[in-house]
């Protein structure tokens, strides 16, 4: 008892230390209460524990280490630095817990090592699991490999990291234990289930018995694709979607079927190591392989043969080997003069084979070479295998600079006097056609007659892709299918009568009043949701059986008279008809087609054509008008839109079809159809009706990228109404866009340049007006609602997101990050030369950019002061293409920045400083403020750091409305920095003071002064006295958006300060940057409400304006990510 009381008064953390049993089960008894209490999970209070953690886990006592697995499970589950510990506890957990007799103790070091690969720690999880393969106790061997098995079947083979795991996995079904072999077969069932056939290659050579065990587990497995059930903390959303599908039931079924197909697509040869051949070849390969005898070239390759056919061996091809790959092409291309098949079919197996190696921008100068050779056999070959390389790219890989001299040498080939070299040529177009798509294709195939382009086309419709199921088609992805139908939308409102010819497209009517306009949202890049009708399409005798059915027998009868008065009659009868049918039996296809009959589209009187246009509009208001009908139509409004008398009914009539079809879906079919034509005129009508569409309809849903390629073709037309047209929409789409609009006409002509700059100016200051048609305008009540939640969640982030963005990771090469990382500055400096034309070719890219980030990150440590400002110039590209999405990548690119500010070199810190606004103009500062990174920065004794990152500081920290609790541990460096011996450093630290104060407050400013030394505190104190009083205000918070004034809402670009309610992090942390020039946030209070109701109609009072707009917060335009 005496021992008891004598360990019982001392501290947990002693208790957890003592040497006798009961006082450390009793410590850890008292931890597991702590940390179950303890509810900020960046408490200093867990830094205490790091030390202890292991020993925790490693007790020598069973009844302590029980206890103790399950305190080291609640520190690991809910402290924020518990990943520090992941190795050493990890370790402890396979050599002291899992030899252990009892199962409880197995399964807490199981959930402990789960729980690390949670916190993001697999890979460091892993690699000590599979260290435990290699330990003598086969206790230990059997819970590593049920423990893998565990983590893939809970977190899947992307967590996961599953090459390690085969490469050892054939060794575990050597074992002398059977323990030992089942775990490793159930393991190894496991594994199938996630990559299917990419495991037989490296289990081929395990024993033929376990192997034919293996075969019967995996044929008794689901087919369906396995899907990931535990989530990283960073995968939060993806567990908020799984539970919800969950919950769903049978949603679950119509889940990502193409994140399930990209699971089960493993190379089998990524498992397996690389094994270097080039050695073992033998010492006279190279005189033999250019011997004058056939027997001895031959015996060289045997020799390679016998090297590479078995399947284990994955070759290390050296760079100067794919160039003998790329030599010898233009031979295999000469030798399909052959005309022996079997020789034939061994060239095209061989020219594909070197295909796979290579890319098509390596191997086109060689191909083209051939195209115009005089041997129909080489020419057709060569576009049967340009065909089948076709078929395995994607848009990406086959970029228009790629495609465009291809596609000249087809157009020549479709011409040839040879049929076997025609059908050759169609079959390559066709495949182009369907990789990338037809708008792509369109501008190379200007002069080729219908015939032959019908011919290309059902070349393309016959095509099924690599990867896809059925085909896809256009390079576009699948649209996912939703887990549940979206709720029906009221039907646009009835006119009150019949009119004879009301204006047709006013039928949807203003907005409700109380409702905001409706502006693009993150979640905005998907059409609205409407209710489509679809519909096959009708025979003609099924037409004219329906049509006849509702229209009078005297109307059908005159449709395609000779005489234009009795076809006038016919359609003033056929509109009276339409006035009065019911919608539910309108047969609108039947109908329109009936239109469509002859003389049709190619009305030569005006009175019967308007009447005609007229009709099709009051169809598509009344019916149920499909895309099916719509196509129907388009053709025949598109020829008549540049027609002086009958082009306003047309124009009418496409946006009506807008409102029924969706405008994105009517403009794209409008703009295609209008620039296959010749006629510059229907161009340019064409342009300005959809300039008008889009203030009518809103941005939401529009293929900027589609819209932005055909404004391309319309700025360099011949016609200066059709440049005129392309400039006006243009300047409609900034209003939404914004200046990253303008990069994508960087390169165009300084004159054309110059016009759509002043375009651009013209719009400077100006608000898109608010939405008044489209389904989501005319819907209910509720969607409005929903739309103004969107607006606040969606932040200042929106107009970036309409931006169309490329997926550059297949363009950052293994070969492009080797030449990154190479010894020779040169060819870093090369390969970072690379990374920079890649960013600026796509302009805007997504947030996948593959092995770039370490590759980067590894030449801002680089001894070449130029290739780090490169380095540097290339961060400031990624930031600016990336967008918002470059927030996840602050903590690996961005951080390591901040120490670029302390180099000696004046250039560098001016470049890292720029780099490091431009990323924080489109991240925000949150993720900036976080953690200890900024002040560990602060810490060391760099006075160019100090300076610097204090200056930057001040500068950034008054704009911010709120902080992160994490700024306080930069306050003790402040402090010192306060006493530095530097000039410079004290003179920034006070500046920064006052910024500091702002958010943190003077009593805990004054609080952590406490702590320092006499001398100091005095000093410091009063610095802090000084430093209150000249404390900058925080920002007002904006209220909401007045609901009654939907024209003030700007789609394109809402006030970076969003509402207070609902408000996203990012808001909280974006830095405003007011400029006169541009809108303000909408101000608080009815009597500002109304005030800037009157700045918007009264365009007259700029001045005024402008002040108030300069007195409130960020501008419009000025957006902050």
């Amino acid at each position: 008892m005496g021992d008891d009381s004598e360990w019982m008064k001392l501290p947990m953390d002693q208790k957890c230390e003592h040497k006798i049993w009961k006082a450390r089960l009793n410590g850890y008894e008292e931890a597991l209460k702590l940390f179950q209490r303890i509810k900020d999970e960046k408490s200093p209070e867990w830094g205490k524990y790091l030390g202890l953690i292991k020993k925790f886990v490693t007790d020598s006592n069973a009844v302590a280490q029980l206890k103790g697995l399950e305190a080291a499970l609640a520190f690991i589950e809910n402290a924020h630095v518990a990943g520090k510990t992941t190795g050493e506890v990890v370790s402890g957990v396979v050599g002291k817990v899992f030899n252990q007799p009892k199962a409880r103790a197995k399964e807490l070091g199981t959930d402990i090592c789960l729980m690390y690969i949670e916190i993001e720690k697999a890979e460091v999880v892993q690699d000590e699991l599979i260290k435990g393969l290699d330990n003598k106790n086969p206790k230990i061997v059997v819970t590593c490999i049920e423990t893998l098995r565990k983590a893939l079947c809970e977190f899947g083979s992307k967590i996961v990291t599953l090459k390690s795991v085969v490469k050892v996995l054939p060794k575990q079904f050597e074992s002398r234990e059977k323990a030992v072999r089942d775990e490793a077969r159930l393991l190894a069932v496991e594994i199938y289930r996630w990559i299917r056939d990419a495991l037989r290659t490296p289990l081929q050579n395990i024993n033929s018995v376990q192997l034919k065990e293996l075969e019967e587990e995996w044929v008794k497995l689901p087919t369906a694709a396995p899907k990931q059930t535990r989530f990283l903390r960073s995968q939060q959303d993806l567990k908020t979607k799984f539970e919800q599908q969950q919950a769903d039931g049978g949603d679950e079924a119509d889940g990502d079927d193409d994140d399930e197909a990209e699971a089960a697509q493993v190379d089998p040869y990524e498992l397996l190591e690389a094994v270097e051949i080039l050695s073992k070849l033998p010492k006279d390969f190279y005189e033999k392989i250019e011997a004058k005898k056939w027997q001895e070239r031959k015996e060289a390759l045997e020799a390679v043969e016998a090297l590479i056919k078995n399947p284990n061996i994955y070759i290390y091809i050296y760079s100067y080997m794919i160039f003998f790959f790329l030599k010898v092409v233009p031979t295999i291309l000469e030798k399909f003069k052959e005309k022996k098949p079997q020789v034939v079919l061994a060239l095209q197996e061989a020219i594909d084979a070197v295909f796979r190696t290579t890319t098509l921008q390596n191997i086109s100068e060689d191909v083209l070479s051939v195209m115009d050779n005089k041997n129909p056999s080489i020419k057709q070959q060569a576009s049967l295998f340009l065909a089948r390389s076709f078929r395995h790219c994607t848009p990406s890989t086959l970029p228009k600079s790629v495609l465009k001299p291809f596609c000249a040498a087809f157009l020549k080939q479709v011409n040839d006097s040879a049929p076997e070299v025609r059908d050759a040529a169609f079959e390559a177009l066709g495949m182009a056609m369907k990789v990338v798509g037809e708008k792509a294709v369109n501008p190379f195939l200007t002069d080729v007659d219908k015939l032959k382009l019908d011919k290309i086309k059902e070349c393309a419709d016959k095509v099924e892709l690599v990867g896809t199921k059925g085909g896809g088609g256009g390079g576009e992805k699948k649209a996912k299918p939703a887990a549940k139908a979206p709720p029906p939308v009221e039907a646009p409102a009835k006119p009150s009568g019949p009119p004879k010819k009301a204006p047709l497209a006013k039928a949807a009517g203003p907005p409700k009043k109380g409702k905001p306009a409706s502006a693009p949202s993150a979640k905005s890049k998907k059409a609205p949701d409407t209710k489509e009708i679809v519909e096959t399409e009708l025979s003609p005798e099924v037409c004219e059986e329906k049509a006849a059915a509702v229209l009078p027998a005297s109307c059908m009868q005159l449709l395609d008279s000779s005489n234009w008065k009795e076809r006038l009659a016919s359609m003033e009868e056929f509109q009276k008809a339409v006035e009065q049918m019911d919608t539910s039996e309108m047969p609108c296809q039947a109908l329109v087609k009936m239109l469509a009959k002859k003389p049709g589209w190619k009305e030569t009187n005006f009175q019967v054509m308007q009447m005609k246009l007229h009709i099709v509009g009051l169809i598509a208001q009344k019916g149920s008008f499909s895309k099916t009908s719509a196509l129907v139509v388009l053709d025949g409004l598109v020829d008549k839109i540049g027609d002086v008398k009958c082009g306003s009914n047309a124009k009418e009539a496409l946006t009506v079809i807008g409102v029924a079809c969706s405008l994105p879906w009517t403009a794209e079919q409008v703009v295609s159809m209008a620039f296959a034509q010749k006629n510059p005129k229907n161009q340019a009508e064409t342009l300005n009706w959809l300039a008008n569409a889009m203030k009518e309809f809103g941005f939401a849903g529009i293929n900027v990228k589609a819209f932005i390629n055909n404004v391309k073709t319309a700025l360099g037309a011949t016609n200066p109404a059709v440049r005129t047209s392309a400039i006006a929409l243009l300047g409609v789409m900034y209003l939404y866009m914004g200046a990253p609009l303008r990069m994508f006409f960087e390169d165009e002509k300084p004159a054309l340049l110059s016009q759509i700059d002043a375009e651009f100016e013209k719009m400077q200051g100006q608000s898109p007006p608010a939405p008044i048609r489209g389904s989501k305008k005319a819907g209910a009540d509720e969607e409005g609602d929903a739309a103004e939640e969107e607006e606040v969640d969606s932040g200042a982030g929106d107009s970036m997101d309409l931006l169309p963005r490329t997926d550059i990771s297949d363009k950052i090469t293994l070969d492009m990050v080797s030449k990154i990382s190479d010894k020779n500055w040169k060819i870093r400096k090369e390969g970072l030369d690379e990374v920079a034309a890649v960013i600026s070719e796509a302009k805007f890219i997504q947030a996948n950019i593959g092995e770039l980030p370490m590759a980067l990150k590894g030449r801002l440590s680089d001894s070449n002061k130029l290739l780090v400002q490169q380095a540097l110039n290339i961060l400031q590209q990624i930031a600016t293409a990336m967008g918002p999405s470059l927030k996840q990548h602050v903590k690996n690119m961005g951080i390591p920045v901040i120490t670029f500010l302390g180099d000696s070199k004046a250039n560098v810190r001016a470049a890292a400083l720029s780099t490091l606004n431009a990323w924080v103009e489109q991240t925000g500062m949150k993720e900036w403020l976080e953690g200890e990174d900024l002040s560990e920065e602060l810490k060391k004794e760099n006075p160019f750091l100090r300076q610097e990152l204090l200056g930057w500081l001040a500068e950034k920290l008054p704009t911010l409305r709120t902080v992160p609790t994490d700024l306080m541990l930069c306050v003790p460096h402040l402090y010192t920095c306060l006493e530095d011996r530097s000039g410079d450093v004290r003179k920034k630290a006070q500046d920064a003071l006052p910024s500091f104060m702002m958010h943190l407050g003077y009593e805990k400013m004054i609080k952590a002064a406490g702590k320092l030394k006499p001398a100091s505190k005095d000093q410091v104190v009063g610095m802090l006295e000084k430093a209150r009083a000249v404390m900058p205000a925080k920002p007002a918070v904006p209220v909401k958006a007045a609901a009654s004034k939907p024209a003030s809402s700007a789609p394109a670009a809402k006030p970076a300060s969003a509402p207070a309610r609902n408000q996203s992090p990012s808001e909280d942390f974006s830095e405003p940057e007011p400029k006169p020039d541009t809108k303000k946030a909408k101000p608080a209070g009815p009597a500002a409400k109304k005030r800037e109701s009157m700045e918007l109609k009264v365009k007259g009072e700029k001045d005024n304006a402008k002040q108030n707009r300069l007195s409130r917060g960020t501008p419009n335009s000025e957006m902050v990510y």
